[in-house]
């Protein structure tokens, strides 16, 4: 930890000054699968809109109620379009940009960019779901080699899907050991939907203990509020990690935060962060209410997309997977026709982040801004 750095693009402006390259880590696209199971929680806070959920949730006219754990939505972005926003960023900082796409369970947005790009500069990688003592890690994987990465992503699919945790250390220990790779520890105090709060402490714990050697670097999250990373700080400082940046980006708002270096290709700052040397950027979009954050990513999550036929509107996006296992649009269920209250709160939230009024929420939530230590 020595020879992290962390800095902000608001307090030094010429923060990117003496580097060569912005990375981008932790992005995703259509190719992700994000679980709405914990969408009713939310929902049963909001008056009119609770009721309506509690219908869809109990058996009605002979039908079976909706299970959140079935449906799922999938991001906006096509991976040349997430890939086309992260550069743009970069490059206006006068930077070369590293962009490293790393979709739940897949690398198909990595290869597909393959095509138009160098594993150089936009390598295949993977944010790889990780069942583990009763809790759910999330491991960055970034840039696995040509000839093995579908065996690579079949192997963690398959442990995923059916964990034999004593394999753990074995996998990682293995991942670790490819030299241009990167395997990072991603938002580690994040809590995912339906683990017991205690269980996950355990968890880290364990992971430490059994693979504290094949984890290069902790991850300080974009989206996540700064007393959390500065915990993963101390997290890695405890542990002799360096940290790196990762955007964690759903929707339409480039990272915010990125990672400098002088390293030409991905596979040379992989080994700088190996070697414990980072330097970290937060963007000036961090300084920005979280819940304003929150309210301009379902907009962009719910805005009609006319340049990508077949996914243009929300319910061509949003899945559920009915009793015989296989998952349809909502736009294929309700034959474009959504029921009006749904279509309405969704109308609400795409005027209220597109409009006047998210100004007006900016100046009233800018108290909220994260406060930096």
């Amino acid at each position: 930890m020595n020879n992290s750095n962390v800095r902000f693009l608001w307090q030094d402006p010429q923060a990117a000054g003496k580097f060569r390259a912005g990375v981008c880590l932790h992005g995703h696209t259509l190719h992700s699968q994000e679980c709405l199971d914990f969408l009713p929680r939310y929902l049963h806070l909001v008056p009119g809109v609770s009721q309506v959920v509690r219908r869809y949730q109990q058996p009605r006219d002979g039908e079976a109620p909706v299970d959140f754990a079935r449906a799922y939505w999938t991001p906006p972005l096509t991976p040349s379009s997430a890939l086309h926003l992260e550069r743009k960023q970069i490059l206006k900082l006068g930077l070369a940009p590293l962009v490293s796409l790393t979709d739940h369970d897949s690398i198909e947005a990595g290869l597909a960019l393959q095509v138009t790009s160098s594993r150089n500069e936009a390598p295949v990688s993977v944010e790889w779901t990780v069942p583990y003592e009763r809790s759910i890690l999330h491991l960055g994987i970034h840039n696995l080699p040509a000839h093995c990465d579908r065996a690579w992503m079949a192997a963690m699919a398959a442990y995923t899907l059916a964990p034999v945790e004593e394999r753990l250390p074995e996998m990682l220990g293995a991942l670790a050991a490819i030299p241009e790779a990167l395997v990072v520890l991603n938002h580690p105090f994040w809590l995912e939907e339906g683990v017991e709060k205690a269980a996950h402490p355990r968890a880290l714990e364990r992971l430490f203990r059994e693979c504290i050697q094949s984890i290069h670097a902790f991850e300080l999250n974009g989206t996540r509020g700064w007393k959390e990373n500065a915990d993963t700080i101390t997290l890695a400082q405890t542990h002799g990690r360096p940290i790196v940046s990762g955007g964690d980006r759903h929707a339409c708002e480039p990272s915010a935060c990125l990672n400098l270096t002088n390293a030409c290709t991905f596979a040379e700052f992989a080994g700088e962060i190996r070697a414990g040397h980072t330097t970290l950027l937060f963007m000036p979009q961090y300084r920005e209410p979280m819940a304003l954050r929150i309210l301009q990513a379902c907009g962009d999550i719910l805005r009609r997309y006319p340049d990508y036929p077949g996914r243009t509107q929300w319910t061509d996006r949003v899945y559920y997977r009915g009793e015989d296992g296989t998952a349809r649009p909502l736009s294929m269920i309700w034959k474009d026709q959504a029921p009006w209250m749904i279509t309405a709160a969704a109308g609400l939230v795409e005027f209220v982040a597109t409009t006047k009024v998210r100004s007006a929420l900016r100046l009233l939530l800018m108290k909220e801004g994260e406060s930096l230590l």
